[in-house]
């Protein structure tokens, strides 16, 4: 079964992705089982395809909208909640991160090999198998 290519097969997608896009953080949707969030999230990343796609047409070459969406800052992922699913629809700008630079951390010491102490051998048997011709 081929996919609809029309922007009016996915208005709810585009509704929730202009809730979530005007939303502070995002908005997330509870959904009955996995399977229901996760086709749900495939037809909000076809409605953002076709929103890049349409924006091609609508913006010249060079323009910041030209072949892109608003809503790629929205990340899409499904968790599971007592026993029920939701797709948190979380806006990427609104994340908070923190971070540490590696320049500050010391080098940690060169481990070094215990002295005295032999390695010990590992031994692989291997039992040759009978080839099978399977030619007809």
């Amino acid at each position: 079964m081929v996919a609809s290519t029309s922007r009016l097969a996915f208005s709810d997608c585009f509704e929730l992705l202009d809730k979530a896009v005007a939303d502070a953080k995002g908005i997330q949707v509870k959904f009955a089982s996995h399977k229901d969030a996760y086709h749900f999230r495939l037809r909000i990343h076809a409605a953002r395809k076709i929103d890049r796609k349409d924006n091609l047409e609508l913006y010249p070459e060079g323009h910041p909208m030209y072949g892109r969406s608003p809503y790629d800052s929205i990340t899409c992922r499904i968790k599971g909640k007592n026993g029920a699913f939701w797709l948190r629809m979380e806006r990427i700008d609104a994340r908070e991160f923190e971070i540490e630079s590696l320049a500050d951390e010391p080098e940690p010491p060169e481990e070094k090999a215990e002295v005295g102490i032999p390695p010990v051998p590992v031994v692989i048997q291997v039992i040759p198998r009978k080839r099978i011709d399977r030619r007809f």
